[in-house]
């Protein structure tokens, strides 16, 4: 009877750590070669990678050209944000992606305005005139307070992880964010978020 009882309660026990750990593995691999099924898994890791970025691109691509001005810079720099971003993530397929790849985005804008824009072989001036923004009030911002205000109002971050997408204290992202308000007589952008 106590043998029976026991041998019950591990099956229970067993079915409900199936039960639980089960969803969380992908592939069991039962053999002397483990590396059979790593293609299969890669695969299946950047189809994972695709579905998110496909949910945000329409999000991304808006910031991307808010940022940018040009629409193509903007597709040409964010498709190699998201090159970059799908190959380097290691953490799970979720929101967080966005802000890397916004992060890489942000990083491959600064790097073309001081190499592409600021290299004195581009045209007999000495600069290439930086991308206008056509429309609204982001036309007469800086390219460092544009990316604070397009980072604040449009992706929605907070003072703090601007600060730490851009290696800027968050007083600099504060005074940027002032100074953008100044200059285009808008009503102060902080709306209430840290």
């Amino acid at each position: 009877m106590v043998i029976q009882a026991a041998v019950l309660m591990g099956a229970g026990f067993l079915a409900l750590a199936v039960a639980v750990f089960m969803p969380m593995v992908r592939e069991v691999e039962l053999g002397l070669t483990p590396s059979v099924k790593l293609g299969p898994a890669l695969k299946d890791r950047q189809a994972e990678l695709r579905s998110v970025f496909e949910q945000q691109k329409g999000d991304l691509e808006y910031c991307a050209h808010l940022l940018c001005g040009d629409p193509e810079t903007a597709r040409r720099l964010l498709e190699a944000s998201w090159s970059q971003a799908a190959s380097a993530w290691k953490g799970p397929a979720s929101p967080l992606l966005r802000v890397y790849t916004l992060c890489l985005l942000v990083e491959k804008l600064r790097k073309e305005d001081l190499w592409l824009r600021g290299s004195p072989r581009q045209n007999r001036k000495g600069k290439l005139p930086r991308p206008k923004v056509d429309k609204g009030p982001l036309g007469v911002l800086s390219p460092g307070e544009r990316i604070v205000v397009v980072l604040h109002e449009f992706a929605n971050l907070t003072v703090h992880e601007i600060a730490g997408l851009t290696n800027q204290p968050v007083t600099r992202v504060r005074q940027l964010l002032t100074g953008a308000t100044a200059k285009t007589n808008q009503p102060a952008l902080e709306d209430g978020r840290p």
